[in-house]
């Protein structure tokens, strides 16, 4: 089922729309790792509380347990995603906010439970962000929407992992909490102008039971996409991409400069191929888009086995970075426009959200693999073991996503 759109309601207002919900969604992760706990060290915290405390962003991987609330419950009035959209946009603004009442060392402890709040309602904000975006966007929009879902990402970690450090550097932690709100309250006037009754008016009334989660995954085409080729065509390059970060610490990179190059210079790259990903795959159509984004992800993760084996000279770092980075963005454009496509527009926050949870899980099994066999084997062996898994994992999913892409919108579309 397609949307029906009305005629003064752009392509450019929708596309800014999701572009804006997605850009600060995150805002409040990127801060809390990058910025808080770095701070918090700084300023005397005992590094072992700083490790358990991370713990606290798992909130944001158990979003599924509560989507279906969100696709059952809304305001007729208002609009269902847009009611939630406003109440949770407006939370996280007060909830940065009341970040600046707090000092992140002599209350740490009471910093850890506003930010645990905080990563609920990001959460909450997540599910309808995805549904309203996957209820608006027309299906050849859809790749640019998923572009701006993954460059949105790398904006959060340059804002508030980075932007937002240099202000407590300059002004305080007042300041940075402050401007951390106002970022967050940047999504409210589209929010506002958006009319989601008058967009959604043929499609089926948001609805979620468990008879229709477990009714998902009797569909073939997602089972195949969700548990087979979704982690074939991702574990290779994340084992690779997540074993940037140690190997430059094990170099003897200290921290402010993994900093500046991984999370400063990486995310502004992953901005740019978000964007151009989602632009090529309207172009090129879903299945040219895989293989050639997956081919990009492949050469990413050869390009970390120099660095494995000593090469981490600052330009050759910068361009490996730049490129994993790129290559990310640009890979889960890709893969988060045909979870759209495989979502129903009735459960689309459940549906999106089960969708991410899944490659949540693999990024991070996969993560914490690469990282426990480095420190058996070595980074040299599991930086080349990423890189065929890679490419095999690429093969695979190029070979059997025709399964997937059928009986939808043409991959042209």
């Amino acid at each position: 089922m397609t949307t029906t759109v009305r005629p003064d309601t752009t392509r450019t207002e929708r596309l800014l729309l999701v572009a804006a919900l997605y850009s600060t969604q995150n805002l409040s992760l990127g801060f809390f790792t990058y910025a808080f706990l770095t701070i918090a060290q700084a300023r005397g915290v005992p590094l072992a509380l700083i490790g358990t405390a991370s713990g606290v962003a798992i909130l944001l991987t158990l979003k599924f347990l509560w989507a279906p609330v969100v696709d059952r419950f809304g305001s007729r009035r208002v609009g269902h995603y847009r009611g939630w959209l406003l109440l949770t946009q407006s939370l996280l603004v007060l909830g940065c906010a009341s970040l600046a009442l707090f000092d992140p060392a002599e209350q740490f402890t009471t910093l850890l439970a506003v930010f645990a709040v905080l990563f609920v309602v990001a959460g909450t904000q997540d599910i309808a962000a995805d549904a309203a975006a996957t209820r608006t966007l027309r299906p050849d929009e859809r790749g640019l929407g998923n572009g701006f879902q993954s460059a949105g990402a790398s904006v959060a970690q340059v804002v508030g992992g980075g932007v937002v450090l240099v202000v407590y550097q300059a002004a305080g932690w007042q300041a940075a909490a402050l401007c951390l709100a106002a970022a967050s309250a940047l999504p409210l006037p589209f929010v506002l102008r958006w009319r989601e009754n008058d967009e959604a008016r043929d499609l089926d009334a948001p609805r979620a039971t468990l008879r229709t989660v477990v009714s998902f995954f009797a569909d073939r085409r997602v089972r195949w996409w969700s548990l087979v080729l979704l982690p074939a065509y991702t574990a290779g390059f994340t084992v690779a991409y997540n074993l940037v970060r140690p190997l430059l610490v094990d170099a003897g990179w200290d921290e402010a400069t993994i900093g500046l190059v991984v999370v400063i210079g990486g995310s502004l790259t992953g901005v740019v191929a978000g964007i151009a990903a989602g632009a090529g795959i309207r172009r090129f159509g879903r299945r040219r888009a895989l293989v050639w984004l997956g081919g990009f992800q492949v050469l990413a993760a050869l390009a970390v086995v120099p660095m494995a084996y000593g090469m981490v000279w600052p330009w050759y770092v910068g361009a490996v970075v730049g490129l994993a980075n790129a290559a990310f963005a640009a890979g889960f454009a890709i893969v988060y426009t045909i979870c759209m496509d495989l979502t129903r527009p009735e459960s689309a926050g459940t549906d999106f959200t089960l969708f991410t949870t899944i490659g949540s899980l693999v990024m991070v099994l996969c993560a914490g693999i690469g990282i426990a066999l480095s420190g058996l084997v070595g980074f040299g062996p599991v930086a080349i073991g990423a890189g065929l898994v890679a490419a095999v994992g690429v093969a695979f999913a190029a070979w059997g996503v025709g399964e997937v892409l059928e009986e939808r919108t043409p991959v042209g579309a």
